[in-house]
Formats: C-alpha cells, sequence, structure tokens
C-alpha cells in the first residue's frame, strides 16, 4: 500500500510542481493575457514560444497524458494545448470544483467524453492550477490543467494484483479505479461507496486497508483501498504441493534414464568395436562412423579409427608408388610429343600472310592489301595482349581493325559508326568487350538481313557512370528468344551457343560483381542493341596503373 501511494504521490507532486513553474512564469502569462488584434499575430506568438512551452512536459514525464489552459480571453483560438472557456467548460465539473475551493492547486476525478468514441464517458484524474501569481494580470481567468494517464495508474495497481486489489476514492468517496480496469460506459456518475456518519467507508471485505493518500490540502480525504487476496495464496499453496510432488518424481525417474542411457551407450559402442575389429582382421579397414562420446569408449572409438586411416594410406601410398612409374613412362612420351607440337612457331603464320601481302602489292591487289594488314595486326595483338584489362582507345582500335573486315566482307551494304567520349579513352576495361558484341551483331544480326546493314558503337559518360552501347540494325528477335538469351546469361547455363555474349557477361561479373549492368533490347527486323554500364568509380585510368606499378 505504502509503495503505491508513494508513486502516486510523486505523478501528482509532479504535476503540482510543473504548475507552480507555469504559474510563476511571467512571460507565459503575459502572452496570456494579450488582447491579440487578429488569429496571425495570435499564431506569431504561438509558433514562437506557446507551442513548445506546455507540449514538452508529456515528453518528459511519460505518466501525463495532457497538459493545456483554458482562458477567457477571446482573441486566442483554439488548438493545441491553448483553449477559451466556453459555456460547456464553465458547465464542466472540474471547473465547478476549482471555482467551489479558494485553493490554488485542486485534484479532482470526474467523467468526461472519450475523444476516440463520444458515445462512451471516461474517468478523468487531473490536477487544476489558477494562473493568478501576478496582480497586475488579472483581467481574464486562466486555469491550467493537467491530466494523468490513466494506464499508469492501473500498472501501479497491477503490479501488486498478486497480494492485493487495490481501490482509489476520491474525496467525495466515489470509486475512480481498481485493480479490474477504469470505470467505462455510459453513466453520468462514478459509483460512490457507501460511508458512515464519520465519513468511514462501511460495507469492505473483511481484513481490508484504508489508508490516506497525503496530508496535502489538494489530496485532501483521496484514500486508498486494499483487499488481501486469499485465492492467490492459496493458490501458490497448491502450487508449493505440486512442485515437491514433481520434484520427488523427476529425482527418482531422471537418474534412473540416465543410467539406462549410459549403460546402454556403453553396451553398443563396445559392441561395434568388437565388430570392426573383426573386419580389420580380414583385411577391411572399415572406419566407424557414429557419435563416439567424450568418455574412456569414445577415445577407444577415435584411436580405432586414427590406426584405420593410417593403415588405409599406407596401402594407398604403395599404389601410388607403382602407379608413378608408370605415369613416369607416359610423361617421357608426351614430353617428346609436345617437344615436336612446339616446333609450329607462330611466325609461320605471320610469314605466310607477309608473304601473300607482297603478292598483292605486286600485283596491285589494294582492297585486299588493307584487309591482310588489319588480319595481321589482329592475330598479333591477340598473341601479345597478356592482360586482361585494356583502355578503351585499344579496344576501339582493335574493334576498328574488325569492323574493316567486316566491311570488306558486305561492301557498300555495310555501315558502321564510332561515337566516343574522349575523356574515357584512357579508362581500363576488360578486353574484346565492346569487340565480341560487334562480331555477334555481324554473326547472328546483319547476316540474315539484306540491303543496308548498319553498326553503330557509342562510349560516353553519364554521370559517375560509363556506358558501352552496340546497336545494330540487323534481323533482331522477339521478346520469348530475348528472354531465353538474357536467362541462361544469368544463371550461367553453358548450352553451346550465345558463346561470346556470355563470356562478355562472365568477365563483367568477374572485375565487378553485382555493380555493372548488362542490358539487352531488341525489336524484331528492326534493330538489336546490348549496353554495359559501369561504375567509373571501379575502373582505373592508365596513368593509374603506371604510377601503381
Amino acid at each position: 500500500m505504502d509503495r503505491v501511494d508513494n508513486e502516486i504521490m510523486q505523478m501528482v507532486n509532479s504535476g503540482v510542481v510543473i504548475g507552480n513553474a507555469v504559474s510563476a512564469d511571467r512571460v507565459f502569462n503575459e502572452m496570456l493575457e494579450y488582447t491579440y488584434s487578429d488569429n496571425v499575430a495570435y499564431y506569431e506568438e504561438y509558433d514562437s514560444y506557446l507551442r513548445d512551452k506546455l507540449e514538452q512536459y508529456p515528453n518528459i514525464y511519460p505518466y501525463i497524458s495532457w497538459i493545456g489552459v483554458y482562458t477567457s480571453n477571446p482573441t486566442l483560438s483554439n488548438g493545441g494545448s491553448y483553449f477559451m472557456l466556453k459555456p460547456n467548460d464553465l458547465k464542466s465539473e472540474w471547473y465547478q470544483k476549482m471555482n467551489e475551493k479558494k485553493d490554488k492547486v485542486t485534484v479532482t476525478s470526474y467523467l468526461d467524453t472519450n475523444p476516440m468514441n463520444p458515445a462512451e464517458k471516461l474517468v478523468y484524474v487531473s490536477i487544476i492550477r489558477k494562473l493568478d501569481n501576478f496582480p497586475d494580470l488579472m483581467k481574464f481567468s486562466k486555469y491550467l490543467r493537467i491530466d494523468i494517464r490513466m494506464d499508469k495508474l492501473l500498472e501501479l495497481f497491477d503490479k501488486e494484483r498478486n497480494y492485493l486489489l487495490i481501490k482509489l476514492v476520491d474525496e467525495e468517496n466515489r470509486l475512480v479505479l481498481e485493480s479490474a480496469g477504469a470505470f467505462k460506459g455510459s453513466d453520468s456518475l462514478l459509483p460512490t461507496l457507501p460511508v458512515s456518519k464519520d465519513s468511514q467507508l462501511i460495507g469492505l471485505p473483511e481484513k481490508s486497508f484504508v489508508s490516506p493518500l497525503s496530508s496535502a490540502s489538494y489530496m485532501h480525504n483521496w484514500r486508498l483501498v486494499g483487499i488481501p487476496e486469499g485465492s492467490r495464496i492459496a493458490e501458490e499453496r497448491k502450487g508449493v504441493i505440486h512442485f515437491f510432488i514433481w520434484l520427488t518424481l523427476i529425482s527418482t525417474i531422471i537418474p534412473t534414464i540416465l543410467i539406462y542411457i549410459i549403460m546402454h551407450s556403453f553396451n553398443f559402442r563396445v559392441r561395434k568395436l568388437s565388430k570392426h575389429m573383426q573386419l580389420v582382421k580380414n583385411e577391411r579397414f572399415e572406419p566407424i562412423t557414429m557419435y563416439e562420446g567424450k568418455d574412456e569408449i569414445g577415445n577407444l572409438l577415435r584411436s580405432f579409427n586414427l590406426m584405420t586411416k593410417k593403415i588405409r594410406n599406407l596401402i594407398n601410398d604403395v599404389y601410388k608408388l607403382e602407379i608413378q612409374k608408370k605415369d613416369l613412362e607416359l610423361e617421357r612420351v608426351q614430353a617428346e610429343l609436345n617437344y615436336l607440337q612446339s616446333q609450329v612457331d607462330p611466325h609461320f603464320l605471320f610469314n605466310t600472310l607477309n608473304a601473300i601481302l607482297v603478292v598483292c602489292k605486286k600485283y596491285r591487289y589494294e582492297h585486299v592489301i588493307e584487309i591482310i594488314q588489319n588480319l595481321s595486326q589482329i592475330l598479333r595483338r591477340l598473341l601479345h595482349w597478356k592482360e586482361d584489362l585494356v583502355t578503351v582507345e585499344e579496344e576501339l582500335s582493335f574493334t576498328d581493325m574488325y569492323l574493316q573486315i567486316e566491311k570488306f566482307r558486305f561492301q557498300d551494304r555495310f555501315q558502321y559508326e564510332l561515337s566516343v567520349d574522349e575523356s574515357v579513352l584512357l579508362y581500363r576495361i576488360p578486353k574484346m568487350s565492346i569487340q565480341s558484341l560487334v562480331e555477334n551483331s555481324c554473326k547472328h544480326g546483319l547476316q540474315s538481313v539484306k540491303g543496308n546493314r548498319r553498326i553503330r558503337i557509342s562510349v560516353e559518360r553519364a554521370g559517375m557512370n560509363m556506358l558501352m552501347k552496340v546497336e545494330d540494325n540487323g534481323i533482331g528477335m522477339n521478346s520469348a528468344k530475348l528472354d531465353e538469351i538474357v536467362q541462361s546469361l544469368y544463371k550461367g547455363e553453358d548450352n553451346g551457343k550465345n558463346v561470346g555474349l556470355r563470356n562478355v557477361y562472365r568477365r563483367l561479373n568477374l572485375f565487378y560483381a553485382d555493380r555493372s549492368l548488362f542490358q539487352m533490347e531488341s525489336i524484331p527486323f528492326e534493330k538489336t542493341s546490348v549496353t554495359i554500364q559501369i561504375p567509373l568509380n571501379l575502373i582505373r585510368k592508365q596513368e593509374e596503373v603506371s604510377k601503381h606499378v
């Protein structure tokens, strides 16, 4: 009872302190007393000072549900924490009680409308403070109202529910709150408890406790009533008896079960070990595949498995020696074959191309000379391209040589266009990223169409990304075929088709993981485009690589 009493008074006294602080704030009272010319003037003061003056307290004190001021100043606008006294407010229970008493502070309980359900009434416990500290600021009546959260009071009662059922009674002997919950309903009055001639509560159960809340004037005649929970004590007594019965049963049954499990485990593992020892005797070195345990039997099983493993390894080593002797002979034959194959030097191919080039120059086959030169440069670059990353400039140069060959193939029916942003020429990208896409366009897109064939290659900087796009006006594909290709790329399926696209996609994932974008679009008999987007912060420039080296 004392614990609940102290915590309730802490809430009430904190509200009284807040009321005193607000009442002593002259600037605040002057703003409430001031006659505003219009709503605009009032809202300027409201936003600059009045709004935060009261709204801070519910955030600091969680047991305050609402705090506000009621005043007769007609120039204030209703809203937030400030309201002008209306006829309904003048008839309200809290206002009448405040005016009946001469005290500056009053703690009262009353019924009022539930704002969430107007048809329902709720119990309110409020601290009312007259704002009359300054005699020169008494032009208008001003009242500060602080509402206590009923759920917080109910939490105090619930903490003691195992021992006491607690009731809160106000100065008029009305039941405000009890452990069973707050009053809700459509009635207009709080239930009143019967009292004797000397204002003592009567009709309470035997051994009930009645305690005044405080001797303060604003809490005069407020009381707590505590009713002991006899059924709870009986339940606890039964619970103790049941506990000891179960404890006796468990202390007997569990050790018996544990002894059985331990003996069964010992017997099972020993028989398992004996069986595998017989297998070793017959030259079958099979390990014991089971949980060995952490006792002596488990150590024995682990030692047995280690022994059989070492025996198998020794036997395997003997077989490996025999196999290695045969492998040495095969390696000697393979080495001779590799030596003969190594005699075919790549320079033979270049010498042959040079011989063809001399003949073409001699007989002035000008249109063939350039193609042979491009082919020769392509082959040399493929042989000497050791790095996986090359500059955009090198990649485009390589692609241009390939396009010259395709130009020779298609003659006037083939056109290509290179659009490059010079600021990205020195950035390094995976080699043959663009060339593979161009080759794929020529092979699958342009080869099957008639008329003018066109490829457009663009490399540009878009914000913090670099975009590489290859677009052709080839045969294209329908959406089903496009989805099939895209899904095979995402799943990494190797079906022997779309090798160029798959290689480019895999290398992009290898270098940039999921940070790069690979997108395909196609319209049948109109166009096919492939776009690659790489964040610039993942790409290093050539000069950065040189400095690092």
